[in-house]
């Protein structure tokens, strides 16, 4: 597969340059491979997903995980069809980078798990170029829902800033 044009040019990231956690850095290869499948059924990419999902995070948990993200990959490619950008997964060069469209769906995915509705909302916006698809949302708060960020707490509605320790001994 060739990467699509706009994706060069749509570069901006490098993926280590980003805050997203172990479980989201998991999803981006499956990701890439499902909107290759959308691009390109012939190439039956959606195998690939299912087995790298699989391999990463064993057969419940990664065949679960390719459902609710493909509900999210078909609502987002009905918004953008071929216009969406995004690098080859089978390119060594690209897998380090990251397209201006799959780093707005990665921020919207982050955002959503970790419950923090301006910042995904600010993140449908810039991967649907304005449109607040409700459809598009239903299937991020879905995947969100069954696979919430581990370990954060929820920010408190309620709470300032708060104090912590860093660096120091112990």
């Amino acid at each position: 597969m060739t990467l699509h044009p706009t994706a060069l040019t749509a570069c901006t990231r490098r993926v280590d340059s980003c805050h997203y956690d172990t479980f989201e850095m998991g999803l981006l290869p499956v990701i890439r491979h499902m909107l290759t499948t959308y691009r390109s059924p012939e190439t039956q990419a959606w195998v690939r997903a299912q087995t790298v999902a699989v391999e990463r995070w064993g057969e419940t948990v990664g065949l679960a995980l390719c459902q609710r993200m493909q509900g999210v990959i078909r609502m987002l490619w009905e918004c953008r069809k071929s216009d969406l950008s995004f690098m080859d997964p089978l390119d060594l060069d690209q897998r380090a980078l990251l397209s201006d469209d799959e780093e707005a769906l990665m921020d919207m995915l982050h955002h959503m798990r970790r419950d923090q509705t301006p910042k995904a909302r600010d993140a449908v916006e810039r991967l649907t170029g304005g449109m607040m698809d409700p459809h598009l949302i239903r299937e991020g708060l879905k995947l969100a829902a069954r696979f919430p960020a581990v370990g954060e707490a929820p920010p408190s509605r309620h709470s300032g800033p708060r104090l912590s320790v860093v660096g120091g001994t112990a």
